[in-house]
């Protein structure tokens, strides 16, 4: 049971949570007598009854009363009530030491761990809190660089003697396994992390006895690596890292060069596997730190001490204020305000706003992202599903209610113009339109655009992304006039280049900025190139979604973490090393790679939260019981149910196809871990399977064995749909101009050209054959309401409705023969006997009520029926779909 905000005990009032591991929950409160800050570990009351858990919190407290000393963070009391234990401790601001660390290996110039003039100041202090504590006859037990924090005036502070044990020398009998950190599955169902484990000394981890020396161990390999940025025993699992720590030969080499003789030998002295031969005092570590022979860079030499250091300001510090504004990310929704409420904030103090969709509308999850914030941090447009469509909104963030832009059906990217007073949007068959918000009035800036381009505003036009490059358009210069574009990038071949995307302009209009992404595994990095036309820059390797901050920094994403790295933009050009200042787990990912944030110029960051996505796959009848299937939970798309019906494909966080056997339980990766995968089907044989990879229709086996290859005739606007009549053909839909979708039948293997099925002035999508191959279902809104029809194949000469009153993402059921659909928030059934030339349709029957996960909301269907009549389909997070802002958010930078 967590603390609400605003929960009193006793004097103390909770303000927002900070965090929660295997001994509680820990909040951030407000002292009313003192009128300061403080830190609350909460053990919850369902735990007080676990004898051992208690006595560990009451022994907790007593340890920390004992120590006092300015390296250690101090205990102000015990707090108890008829619910809850709470250990009230000093609130330490700053960041902890492994993102210190982080941050220096993200340093492009130098990739290594801290600067030797960082390290070892914070090294000394971490030294003279072990000697006070091991004089107090206490020993840590649990040091790692995540109980290490590393405050704004460089004072460190030694955190969590929590798992701490009072040392007794009148005794030497072996300790309590159950006590010991060491990884047993106890503790590991106690939440303890695997980094634990890195930082034990041999005998700990193997249950003997141990004393203050297993505080050196962990702070040798916690100096290790701070230098030289690298993990000395972490592996994938607790056995594998258990068994480096104690069977792996020291290896030094990988210190810096640079690294001095005498820090070498302490680091060695410390990392004795014998206790025996290991150092015996942390005061001796203390010493050698003290002494300015220890700053020499030389590593030959001992001594140097008459050539005192020159003062320099360490970078940890230079990069504190990003790492603040990640901390403050990190825990959002500490005081975030509920949608209902107002979001203007008394002072600039950053403020989360959860933003959840207006009544009967879903959130889609969009390639481009879905959501647009206005310049001045006021206004948000977002795209969701309302009546089987997706509809444009626009929300003042002062506001409850949000209203729709009319005539907006399938809207796909949107961008707000940069005075906010208009936003461009992409239609499904790949128009740029810029929408007045004032009068709603339309321009046609472009067509052609890719559907999941990432619009940006230039003062020479919008930047989008055709076929994967990057072009710019503008309105012509009369009514009437076609628009004028041009190209500013081509896909590189050398590079195996995809994608130009996630595209921003830099200030003053002149420089646009882009991800290129390429077949390989992390080969994206963000480039800029003049938009008047000219050469690319490269600005940062490895690299994603690209935004300018008004801080005069470049934000980007690298492995789901955000970073920030100073840019001259008329240049343009990096003037510093890149910090992260949002770590991983925070904001949600888009299937290209990057992270789903939004930044205004006036400093509110919106953001789709990690869990924006995360969704379950379940089994539903007919009468709406539902039962989750074995997938742990993930932000799914599109399941697909196999030809033989024993395997049912499903996208994983659109990185990622994934085979569950539904009889079995099992599951199998068909890709690796890759950007831009969507639109899974599988072949009529079963033996394949197509997707998308970015914009490349590609097939893949599916026995699991990676072999691949393209559709020959495939090209950016082609997204499988489903099987064709035979092994070597698949049904998709072509993004066209001037009618947004056709439906297409391809060839697997190019012997014969695209051929148009359905190509008419209305949209047409979501095809799928019948299972005798006699039907060929679909949806259209040619009637100006998206519905579903059926046509004879191959005749396809006359179009039969089988919806009434709307209809979408529609499915044929395998186990009745019925046509099933979505509409009005149910699931629909509709018999169908197309035995005969003309067919009988029946009456549409309502089943269960659609409370699953839309998806796309164009016409591909986000869930699919099994040979016994089974719905496979999405349950949504409790958080799915709810959007985050927070305000003022620059000003923690």
């Amino acid at each position: 049971m967590s603390l609400a905000i605003g929960t009193k005990l006793g004097p103390y009032e909770i303000v927002a949570p900070l965090g929660a591991g295997g001994m509680g929950e820990v909040y951030r409160a407000t002292d009313s007598h003192l009128k300061r800050s403080v830190a609350i570990k909460v053990l919850p009351a369902s735990m007080a009854a676990d004898a051992d858990r208690l006595a560990r919190f009451q022994r907790e407290a007593e340890v920390l009363a004992a120590l006092n000393h300015p390296n250690i963070a101090a205990i102000y009391g015990l707090e108890k009530t008829a619910d809850f234990t709470a250990l009230v401790m000093e609130l330490v601001e700053g960041e902890d030491l492994s993102a210190v660390i982080g941050a220096a290996k993200a340093t492009p110039y130098d990739p290594t761990g801290m600067p030797l003039s960082d390290a070892l100041p914070i090294a000394r202090q971490i030294a003279e809190a072990l000697e006070a504590a091991h004089e107090a006859g206490i020993i840590h037990r649990d040091l790692k660089p995540q109980n290490i924090k590393v405050r704004a005036d460089g004072t460190v502070k030694v955190l969590d003697f929590g798992l701490a044990k009072a040392m007794d020398p009148a005794t030497s009998a072996p300790q309590d396994p159950i006590n010991s950190p060491t990884m047993t599955a106890r503790m590991t169902q106690m939440g303890m992390i695997l980094g634990t484990a890195a930082y034990m000394a041999p005998e700990q981890a193997k249950g003997k006895p141990m004393d203050k020396r297993a505080d050196i161990w962990a702070f040798g390999v916690v100096l290790h690596e701070m230098l030289s940025g690298q993990h000395l025993f972490l592996a994938d699992t607790i056995p594998e890292t258990l068994a480096h720590v104690m069977t792996r030969p020291i290896d030094l080499g990988t210190l810096p060069a640079a690294t001095p003789r005498r820090v070498r030998d302490l680091i060695a002295r410390c990392l004795e596997k014998d206790p025996k031969k290991r150092l015996r005092d942390i005061g001796e570590a203390r010493l050698i730190l003290d002494d300015p022979a220890a700053l020499d860079s030389d590593p030959t030499r001992a001594s140097s001490a008459d050539a005192p250091a020159t003062p320099v300001a360490p970078g940890w510090q230079r990069a504190l204020p990003w790492a603040i504004a990640a901390l403050a990310v990190a825990v959002a929704g500490w005081t975030y305000l509920s949608a209902g409420r107002g979001a203007t904030a008394s002072s600039n103090a950053v403020t989360y706003l959860d933003i959840g969709s207006p009544p009967d509308v879903e959130f889609v999850r969009l390639l481009n992202g879905g959501y647009s914030i206005s310049p001045d941090g006021r206004t948000i447009a977002m795209i969701g599903v309302r009546d089987n469509a997706r509809r444009l909104f626009i929300r003042s963030l002062d506001r409850a209610e949000a209203r729709e832009i009319p005539d907006t059906l399938g809207v796909n990217g949107v961008t707000f113009s940069p005075d906010g007073t208009s936003v461009t949007v992409i239609t499904n068959g790949g128009e740029v339109m810029r929408i007045s918000l004032a009068d709603e009035q339309r321009t046609l800036i472009a067509t052609g655009a890719d559907t999941t381009s990432v619009l940006a505003w230039s003062s020479e036009g919008v930047v989008f992304t055709r076929a994967g490059a990057l072009w710019i358009a503008a309105p012509g210069d009369k009514d009437g006039d076609a628009p004028r574009t041009r190209a500013l990038t081509t896909l590189g071949a050398a590079r195996r280049e995809v994608l130009h995307g996630m595209s921003m302009v830099l200030p003053g209009g002149r420089t646009a900025v882009f991800a290129s992404m390429t077949s390989d595994a992390g080969g994206e990095r963000v480039e800029a190139v003049p938009v008047a036309g000219g050469a690319r820059i490269v600005l940062v390797e490895r690299a994603n979604t690209p935004v300018w901050s008004p801080t005069g920094h470049l934000l980007f994403s690298r492995d789901g973490v955000m970073l920030a790295v100073p840019l001259d933009p008329a240049v343009p050009r990096v003037t510093g090393p890149a910090v992260p200042v949002i770590p991983a787990g925070v904001i949600g990912q888009q299937s290209a790679g990057g992270l789903t944030f939004r930044l205004s110029t006036a400093g509110t960051l919106l953001y789709a939260p990690a869990d924006y996505n995360t969704n379950r796959l379940v089994s539903v009848t007919r009468d709406g019981a539902a039962t989750s299937l074995d997938l742990p939970p993930a932000g799914y798309t599109n399941p697909r149910v196999s030809p033989d019906g024993r395997r049912v494909l499903v996208e994983s966080d659109a990185t990622v196809i994934e085979a569950l056997d539904l009889a079995r339980g099992t599951h199998m990766r068909l890709t690796t871990p890759a950007l831009g995968i969507s639109f899974a089907t599988w072949m009529t044989d079963g033996e394949r399977v197509l997707f998308r990879r970015f914009n490349v229709p590609t097939w893949i086996a599916a026995d699991g064995s990676g072999r691949e290859g393209v559709l020959p005739h495939g090209g950016a606007s082609d997204y499988p749909s489903a099987a064709g009549p035979d092994a070597d053909s698949v049904l998709v839909v072509r993004a066209q101009p001037d009618t947004a979708g056709d439906i297409f039948l391809m060839s697997l293997t190019g012997t014969f050209e695209p051929r148009a099925l359905i190509d008419t002035r209305a949209y047409e999508g979501g095809p799928q054959l019948s299972p005798d191959g006699r039907w060929l279902l679909y949806q259209s809104n040619a009637s100006g309401t998206a519905e579903i029809f059926v046509r004879r194949y191959p005749e396809l000469d006359r179009a039969f409705q089988v919806s009434a009153g709307g209809g979408a993402q529609p499915r044929w059921n395998p186990a009745t023969m019925e046509v099933c659909y979505r509409s009005g928030g149910r699931i629909v059934a509709v018999p169908f006997d197309g035995r005969s030339t003309e067919p009988i349709i029946g009456t549409p029957q309502r089943l269960f009520a659609d409370e699953y996960e839309f998806g796309q909301g164009i016409s591909i269907p986000n869930y699919d029926i099994t040979r016994d009549g089974r719905f496979l389909m999405l349950r949504r997070g409790d958080r799915s779909g709810t959007l985050r802002a927070a305000l003022h958010w620059t000003e923690e930078l």
